[in-house]
């Protein structure tokens, strides 16, 4: 009635696919940290693509905001003299003009 049980052996670790798995994991880890770092940069340019993008904006806003006010005041008697004497050289009579010859 002596039953003789057999020891088991502990089973042996088997490694999936030996070296060459492990060196196409660094392969791969590899190349997704590249990928990983070029996007990086990629988002930094675009970031600051769309700082100066935002900053353009606001300039062509605050130059529209400038024209609307022109067009409101294009009736204004005085608007229409000032524009006419800064850009058209306007002078009422008896005004003398002083012309500075830049030497």
């Amino acid at each position: 009635m002596g039953r003789v049980r057999k020891q088991r052996r502990p089973k042996a670790k088997r490694t999936v696919g030996g070296p060459l798995a492990g060196l196409l994991l660094v392969v791969l880890l590899f190349g997704v940290g590249t990928q990983l770092y070029q996007m990086q940069a990629q988002l930094a340019a675009a970031r600051s693509e769309a700082e100066a993008l935002a900053e353009e904006i606001q300039q062509v806003t605050e130059a529209n905001q400038a024209l609307e006010e022109d067009i409101q005041d294009s009736a204004d008697p005085e608007k229409i003299e000032e524009t006419a004497r800064e850009e058209l050289g306007m002078v009422t009579p008896g005004e003398k003009v002083f012309y500075h010859s830049g030497v």
